[in-house]
């Protein structure tokens, strides 16, 4: 009986000191998987990359007062501003004609040389003499629009003084009731003077008209020496 009860006792402690060695292998085969887990990635670099980054990284350059350009900038003239694309296309269109015109020949003929300038466009024509007086080193002011702008065509400033432009292309006799027009224009915008520039044939009263109001008159040969960059007398 007692040989009986020790066995029993025996087998009890070896399977609890079993029990015991089983549950320690348990516990420490999870550490073991935990501690070797693969770990995630952080998408922001730590602490130290960060400041790693930041000192690599090369400085903002500094914006110096001298590189700011205003946005705002005060107008030279209510008037002036970058052509359309509508002036643009005349613009083109009056430089192939000069271009024609300088060409055909040193001593151009002033037949053929009217006859183009009546074929153009009337834009382009306008265009043409902005052009010319842009040549000779003047300021000039384009129209907002071609059309309902007070019978303008355009506006030159001549050291310091303010003229203004009257484009015909006319293949008659000019109307003196647009030359009256044109100088009560003159006259509200307060300019020196002005030009008329005509491809037709200019008559005994608007050459009066023109005397008396100091008015430049450019057409005929003279309208052609002025396309072709010669020399020109300005009135008022």
């Amino acid at each position: 009986m007692e040989i009986f009860v020790f066995l029993i006792g025996l087998g009890c402690l070896v399977l609890i000191v079993w029990a015991i060695a089983l549950f320690g292998k348990l516990v420490a085969d999870r550490k073991y998987r935990r501690q070797n887990r693969p770990q995630r990635r952080s998408s922001s670099p730590p602490p130290e990359s960060k400041q790693k980054i930041a000192s690599e990284a090369p400085p903002l350059a500094a914006v110096q007062p001298s590189q700011v350009v205003a946005l705002v900038q005060p107008p030279v003239s209510s008037r002036v501003r970058l052509p359309s694309n509508k002036h643009q296309q005349n613009i083109r269109r009056a430089e192939r004609v000069l271009k024609r015109l300088r060409e055909v020949s040193t001593v151009v003929q002033l037949p053929e040389a009217l006859g183009i300038l009546r074929k153009m466009n009337p834009y382009a024509f306008e265009e043409l003499l902005l052009t010319c007086c842009h040549e000779r080193d003047w300021q000039i002011e384009r129209n907002f629009k071609y059309t309902g702008d007070g019978g303008l065509d355009g506006r030159v400033t001549i050291a310091g003084r303010l003229y203004l432009i009257q484009a015909k292309r006319y293949r008659g006799y000019i109307n003196p009731k647009h030359i009256r027009d044109f100088h009560r224009v003159i006259e509200r915008d307060k300019a020196v003077g002005g030009f008329f520039i005509h491809t037709g044939k200019t008559g005994e009263m608007s050459k009066e008209l023109l005397r008396e109001y100091r008015i430049s008159l450019l057409s005929g040969e003279r309208l052609v020496d002025f396309v072709l960059g010669l020399r020109l007398k300005i009135l008022g």
